[in-house]
């Protein structure tokens, strides 16, 4: 049996940075949704491209603020899956069923995450132009996102071969 020390270690830092991360995400964009609609004027700079003489409606800084709050759920639905897989990890668990479908489902919340990524400026641009001379739509993609959505669907198949390697686990365990 192979020394899970270091695995088990790493795992209990990271499922407590994950917990953090799942918990204060939401509460940060909360508060930046709170700000939005008390002063709707503090969402200009979220569209640069817009005059600075245009006037958002608290309706346009509701709907910026919903557009945040739902693009934030992909993330905290990653970051929960990645706390209850290193809960996992750190017990010593590492080959199994559950693992694998929550990798599975933690890299199917990150392609969503990046999707988002591209989606939820643009939608939030183009509200926030409502009131312009002229509407704004920008769709934003750099290689950064593009990595991110590379790496989330490895994630995805890393958690199909997990998939895979626990069954295959399980039949052999089934033979001794």
């Amino acid at each position: 049996m192979q020394d899970q020390s270091r695995l088990q270690s790493l795992s209990g830092i990271l499922y407590w940075v994950a917990l953090v991360l799942s918990v204060a995400l939401p509460l940060l964009v909360l508060v930046y949704a709170g700000k939005w609609v008390t002063d709707p004027a503090s969402l200009l700079p979220r569209a640069p491209g817009l005059p600075a003489e245009t006037r958002v409606t608290p309706t346009q800084a509701g709907l910026v603020a919903a557009v945040a709050l739902v693009s934030v759920l992909p993330m905290v639905s990653a970051l929960r899956g990645m706390v209850r897989l290193f809960a996992r990890y750190r017990e010593g668990d590492v080959l199994s069923a559950e693992n694998a479908e929550t990798i599975l489902q933690i890299g199917r919340a990150l392609v969503l995450v990046a999707v988002f990524t591209i989606l939820t400026p643009t939608l939030q641009a183009l509200i926030l132009s409502w009131n312009a001379p002229e509407r704004t739509l920008s769709v934003g993609l750099d290689s950064g996102t593009l990595g991110f959505l590379m790496a989330a669907g490895l994630m995805t198949v890393i958690g199909w071969a997990m998939r895979e390697a626990a069954a295959l686990k399980a039949e052999n365990a089934g033979f001794v």
